[in-house]
């Protein structure tokens, strides 16, 4: 049980490293705390599963927190590769994605309000917003 969890965290470790990577251009101090907040709010069991895999219910918020600076500036944009894979991760049908997108760009400033602006409350708001997606694509049919 002890080498699941130890490879589990190593896991996290890996893929937060990743991502980190990944976004090297534009990973900041603001990142890497959204990171930290990310990973000491929460305890490993919580995401990890017991085979050391990232929960399915917690990829989008791990992907929010590492890709947050990234992810601001596609929602500004209304595209970009950040905001399709958090598209994807939210699974949010392929046909929604484009309405997805520009309601996330339109809602940009209750998103990012200043005394407000972390990933938490970002993922929260923009999960309304595909359940919202859902209930107006389920009327339609």
């Amino acid at each position: 049980m002890r080498i699941m969890k130890a490879k589990g965290v190593l896991g996290a470790l890996v893929l937060a490293s990743v991502g980190l990577v990944m976004s090297a251009c534009n990973t900041s101090k603001a990142t890497i705390d959204t990171f930290a907040k990310f990973t000491s709010s929460t305890s490993p069991g919580e995401w990890i599963n017991s085979d050391g895999v990232i929960q399915e219910s917690q990829k989008a918020r791990l992907f929010t927190a590492v890709a947050f600076e990234n992810l601001e500036q596609d929602i500004a944009r209304g595209n970009g590769e950040y905001l399709t894979s958090l598209a994807v991760l939210m699974k949010v049908l392929p046909g929604q994605q484009v309405k997805f997108m520009t309601r996330s760009q339109r809602n940009y400033p209750l998103l990012f309000v200043l005394d407000r602006r972390t990933a938490e409350n970002m993922l929260g708001m923009l999960t309304s917003m595909t359940q919202d997606l859902r209930a107006d694509s389920q009327q339609v049919e």
